[in-house]
């Protein structure tokens, strides 16, 4: 049931950030460095929101959130890096090559701040809370 879960919340963090960000993208912006600055303070708040919503998720079903989100973060970077180049690999279908390198391309772009951004909120959040 674990294992489920986790692969639930991975698929879900990538359409979560994915949605976010392209809303975000949406914002036209003249000015290089300000559209620079929204867009990666966009990613911190996105990162930031989806570890509270999975801190809040993982807490109701009774799972430790310090653990299972680094697995969440694992199994994001598995499902979003590997399984598109095996798509293009074992089908070779012009359809599901586009939608492959989309998804490769939104898993390197945002993914993988995305997910260090996790990784250290997880880590800094939850040692702050074990400090008297």
């Amino acid at each position: 049931m674990t294992k489920l879960i986790i692969i639930l919340s991975a698929i879900f963090e990538f359409l979560f950030y994915t949605f976010l960000m392209v809303l975000i993208d949406g914002i036209n912006i003249t000015n290089q460095i300000v559209d620079l600055l929204i867009h990666f303070l966009g990613l911190i708040i996105v990162s930031f929101i989806f570890y509270n919503l999975l801190q809040i998720i993982f807490k109701k079903i009774n799972m430790k959130a310090k653990k299972y989100i680094y697995y969440v973060i694992i199994s994001n970077l598995i499902l979003t890096l590997i399984v598109p180049v095996l798509m293009i690999i074992i089908i070779p279908n012009e359809l599901l090559t586009s939608l492959s390198f989309l998804i490769l391309i939104s898993a390197i772009y945002y993914g993988i701040f995305i997910n260090l951004t996790l990784i250290f909120l997880n880590y800094f959040f939850t040692n702050m809370r074990k400090k008297p």
